[in-house]
């Protein structure tokens, strides 16, 4: 299957990476075997938007591709396109499905922060102690620090990607303030774009100008030691961070669209 996206080309690429992406001509079952709690990558993306005749054909492939409860306890579709099109959700709402939209940021080079964090260390990650730090970042970031199920899923997401980090096809950085890391984030390498993947810092250490510190860093460094043409991010529209993004020149070139099931909720 072609695809047009560069969001949806550096998501696969990634996912290729991570776990498994299988092509069926009209459609991609993306799996990540080890990790089934995680409904972003264990997901069918089809080349077009839905029309009203798909939804049974479309969740009896996830069945029989991905899994059914209580091992997947969701459905989640995704498609091409670059324009947020929506295609004929009527009866996916019906059935109980939710959208699911993101934008797509990119710049050829970001703006240097207006008032730089210069007290952290920037830092790649590169052992056991700097993972596990991520970890606990990630959790009280994620504001569900007491939730077993999804601390076991933030480890089994963050463990994928660092064995791509490991396998040479990106980098995690992390922000120590002292030996303390106060903030993470991986960018990744896919040929001529660099890709950010899971910006987060921990809520006791915002509005210090860290994050920015950190994405600038991280794509100057993509930009000189990769040649990365265009650096890239997906994030929810309007979101939190919406403004740090702006403000390093980050900019929205495509608007994606999919679709999420709940079947039963997480044990």
């Amino acid at each position: 299957m072609r695809v047009r996206s560069l969001g949806l080309h550096t998501d696969l690429a990634l996912h290729g990476w991570r776990g498994r992406v299988h092509d069926r001509h009209d459609h991609l079952v993306v799996t990540h075997p080890d990790v089934p709690a995680f409904r972003g990558g264990n997901l069918l993306v089809f080349e077009r938007p839905p029309e009203a005749s798909d939804l049974e054909r479309w969740c009896d492939l996830f069945d029989r591709a991905i899994g059914v409860p209580p091992a997947f306890p969701y459905r989640a579709f995704g498609w091409d396109g670059l324009d947020g099109e929506e295609g004929d959700l009527a009866p996916f709402l019906a059935a109980g499905f939710a959208p699911e939209p993101g934008v797509v940021l990119a710049a050829p080079r970001l703006t240097p922060p207006e008032h730089p964090n210069r007290e952290v260390r920037l830092l790649a990650l590169d052992d056991d102690a700097g993972w596990a730090a991520a970890l606990e970042v990630q959790a009280r970031a994620s504001g569900r620090v007491g939730e077993g199920w999804y601390r076991r899923l933030l480890g089994g997401v963050l463990g994928a990607n660092r064995r791509v980090v490991e396998a040479g096809h990106g980098m995690w950085w992390g922000a120590f303030e002292g030996d303390v890391q106060v903030a993470n984030l991986g960018i990744f390498r896919v040929g001529e774009l660099a890709r950010y993947e899971a910006v987060v810092t921990d809520p006791g250490w915002q509005r210090r100008g860290i994050a920015s510190t950190l994405l600038h860093h991280a794509a100057e460094h993509a930009r000189r030691v990769w040649g990365s043409e265009l650096v890239l991010l997906e994030t929810e529209p309007d979101g939190p961070a919406s403004g740090v993004y702006e403000r390093v020149g980050l900019r929205p070139i495509e608007w994606r669209l999919g679709l999420g099931q709940a079947r039963r909720p997480p044990a």
